[in-house]
């Protein structure tokens, strides 16, 4: 068996109110998850969002200059498909 192919799994206790265990319990019989796996999710979900939002993105000048013209060029206009889409009335509207 390879290195890659062995899983270590660690146990991790928690302690949770009642009422915040109800709901960890509705949403995770709503998504057909066990309450772990739910919880999992969520912890590991929540930590590479925690990451990301502190990654930092390092650009050469030049990169930074293409990527600030970019975002301060007036925007396209939207195709004639796009435009016939918004103009058009929700299904509910009819």
């Amino acid at each position: 068996m390879s290195a890659l192919s062995i899983r270590k799994e660690t146990p991790v206790s928690m302690r949770f109110r009642d009422d915040d265990l109800a709901i960890i319990d509705r949403g995770a019989a709503l998504t057909g998850l066990s309450r772990t796996e739910f919880m999992r999710r969520a912890a590991v979900h929540e930590a590479q969002s925690a990451i990301l939002n502190e990654s930092i993105i390092r650009l050469s000048p030049d990169a930074f200059e293409a990527f600030v013209s970019v975002i301060e060029a007036d925007p396209t206009p939207p195709s004639d498909k796009v435009t016939e889409r918004l103009q058009r009335k929700a299904p509910w509207e009819n």
